[in-house]
């Protein structure tokens, strides 16, 4: 099993309507593609200066072959539809963990 994180740096301009995004569309969009468990977390930050606020959405998935089919097939489409609802005041990053152990 693995997860896939992506982490968004979000300028405060445009939160309400990231996070509404990701709430009723990004996450519906990715469980309809394979992928369980989302979860949205704030990254906490000991940075009194970065103006933007980050954010980590993750979702579980089961193998190595579905991430990489969905990447291969959807990636580049959402972070060009990232950009286009957002511009650069929404900056997405992605990470791929693969868990180990449980408990």
């Amino acid at each position: 099993m693995y997860i896939y994180n992506t982490t968004y740096l979000v300028d405060r301009d445009v939160f309400s309507e990231w996070i509404k995004w990701v709430k009723s569309v990004h996450i519906s969009d990715m469980t309809r593609m394979g992928f369980s468990s989302p979860q949205i977390s704030k990254v906490l930050t000991t940075d009194t200066e970065q103006k933007e606020l980050s954010f980590s959405v993750q979702f579980k998935i089961e193998s190595m072959e579905k991430l990489n089919d969905w990447q291969e097939r959807y990636s580049d489409i959402l972070k060009k539809d990232i950009y286009h609802r957002f511009g650069e005041k929404v900056l997405p990053f992605d990470t791929v963990l693969e868990i180990i152990a449980t408990k």
